[in-house]
């Protein structure tokens, strides 16, 4: 009986066991999910020359050209500013304006290099070609140009700048001309700004309409080269010429003159309204002309009277100083005439 039992329970068991067997495990409890970083997003640039083509804000231009070039331009606005180098190249750079064109106009018949160039405009516009514009414009322009070349401007409202050239004509409606070491020859007329002119040589032709005109350390480069200076309303202040014939007027300005009188020489200074100041070496030798209304005439260096004539308008004296071997011409109808020894 006993034997039967102990049967029956190692039957049940071995049937418990081989059923835990067969049993899959309980599934396991799902993770938590974790949330997902969105990826960064990438920027794509375009490459380097294409960003500096759609941004850009200046365009440059060269051109080989004849060390003799005769250069030409208009510039509608703008700072523009011209130096002469040691290449026989014509460089030129404009910011924040107008697309640079060439044309050129001659070429030498020995070399085939151009001798007379024009630097005009290019403008751009949507779904537009390029039109050849004649004139300039942008906030700074400058040109790099051989030391030997002609320059040639003409223009409304600039800045003018040229240094180191042969010859410069500069002719605009507005804005200040400042030209220094100019070899042979100036031409600069504004009618709103100041002209400077300094350690050039050769021919000298200045303007302005409303405003001063300064002259420093210049000579003629041929002899019979003359130096003429007139302003409508501004001041003229000359020093160091050395031109054996000099004309200066102003309608409404005073005029100073600083410097030697060459013999054989022509000087004529002359104002409606305004000081004439002249300083000039004790020694100096000139027959002298002068016409004045209020003011008189004062000099520091004997005059020997000639001829003195009063009238109700102004007088006039004819003198010399010295043996009178140079011409002196001065006139102001409402001014003093003041001649100081030089020291």
């Amino acid at each position: 009986m006993k034997f039967t039992i102990f049967i029956f329970c190692l039957i049940a068991f071995q049937a418990t066991v081989s059923l835990s067997q067969n049993t899959p495990p309980p599934p396991r409890p799902p993770k938590p999910k974790i949330a997902e970083k969105p990826m960064p997003r990438v920027k794509v640039f375009p490459p380097r020359e294409l960003m500096q083509q759609e941004n850009a804000a200046h365009t440059e231009k060269l051109i080989a050209v004849d060390g003799k070039v005769n250069v030409q331009l208009c510039v509608l606005e703008g700072n523009l500013k011209i130096n002469g180098w040691d290449r026989n190249e014509v460089r030129i750079f404009v910011k924040d304006g107008s697309r640079i064109g060439f044309n050129v106009i001659e070429k030498s018949k020995k070399t085939g290099s151009p001798v007379w160039i024009e630097i005009s405009g290019v403008e751009t516009t949507k779904n537009q070609p390029k039109q050849s514009s004649e004139c300039l414009h942008g906030d700074e322009i400058e040109i790099d140009v051989p030391r030997s070349a002609s320059i040639n401007v003409k223009g409304q409202e600039t800045k003018t700048v040229i240094d180191s050239v042969r010859k410069a004509v500069v002719k605009i409606s507005g804005g200040d001309i400042s030209l220094r070491n100019i070899a042979e020859g100036i031409v600069a007329v504004t009618y709103e700004g100041d002209v400077t002119v300094e350690n050039s040589s050769g021919a000298f032709n200045l303007e302005s309409a409303t405003g001063n005109i300064l002259a420093f350390e210049v000579s003629p480069s041929e002899i019979g080269d003359i130096f003429k200076a007139k302003t409508t309303n501004g001041a003229i202040a000359l020093q160091g010429l050395e031109h054996r014939q000099i004309e200066v007027n102003s309608i409404s300005g005073a005029i100073s003159f600083n410097g030697d009188f060459l013999s054989g020489g022509s000087y004529n200074f002359g104002t409606s309204n305004g000081v004439i100041n002249l300083t000039i070496p004790a020694d100096s030798s000139c027959k002298i002309t002068a016409s004045y209304g209020f003011g008189g005439l004062k000099s520091e260096i004997p005059i020997n009277k000639i001829i003195e004539n009063k009238s109700p308008g102004g007088q006039n004296i004819i003198g010399t100083m010295g043996t009178g071997d140079a011409t002196l011409n001065l006139t102001t109808a409402s001014g003093a005439i003041r001649i100081k020894s030089k020291k």
